[in-house]
């Protein structure tokens, strides 16, 4: 179950104040600024058209949506994922490299990369033209900054809740 929480996060772009931390277990601080030196360390800016091309309609849709209504979150061959804005995600268990970011039409919206499975990590996420659109360091599967391709910072991630500067919540993954 601990996968299946782990590639459940996602992002909202939203502004977060740079001086805000996280003292983590282990007593290590991550402030934003560390977050962001780590996420832009060997960045891949862009992802093959190839892997877009073949994910651009799920190919699972009506299995996924039944499973998502039934409160499931793996399947036999893959982990799904339900957000509060109503996309879905689904990483496939024979490669938890990719994940798939869909809407509630089954329409491709991102692919994510992750660099590696062990924390801290990082996820590159694109667009269906294969364009980098933000970067995630998860720095433990409660943990999570997430940076524009500028390096500004976009959101946070808390457990599964997302926040603004202000201690807002602004999103949150099921």
């Amino acid at each position: 179950m601990k996968k299946a929480v782990l590639f459940l996060i996602m992002f909202f772009a939203i502004s977060v104040s740079p001086s805000y931390s996280y003292i983590l277990k282990g007593e290590v601080t991550y402030t934003v600024e560390r977050a962001r030196k780590e996420a832009f360390t060997n960045v891949e800016y862009s992802l093959p058209q190839s892997i877009i091309d073949k994910n651009i309609k799920d190919p699972n849709f009506k299995e996924n949506i039944k499973a998502i209504k039934l409160g499931a979150t793996e399947l036999r061959d893959r982990y799904i994922g339900e957000f509060s804005n109503g996309e879905y995600i689904v990483v496939y268990k024979n490669n938890l490299s990719y994940e798939y970011y869909y809407n509630f039409k089954g329409n491709l919206v991102n692919v994510g990369k992750r660099v590696s499975l062990k924390m801290p990590t990082k996820c590159y996420k694109y667009d269906t033209n294969g364009r980098l659109v933000i970067i995630i360091l998860y720095v433990t599967e409660k943990y999570s900054f997430a940076f524009f391709p500028n390096g500004k910072l976009s959101s946070y991630w808390v457990n599964n809740v997302c926040y603004d500067a202000n201690g807002n919540v602004v999103g949150h993954s099921f």
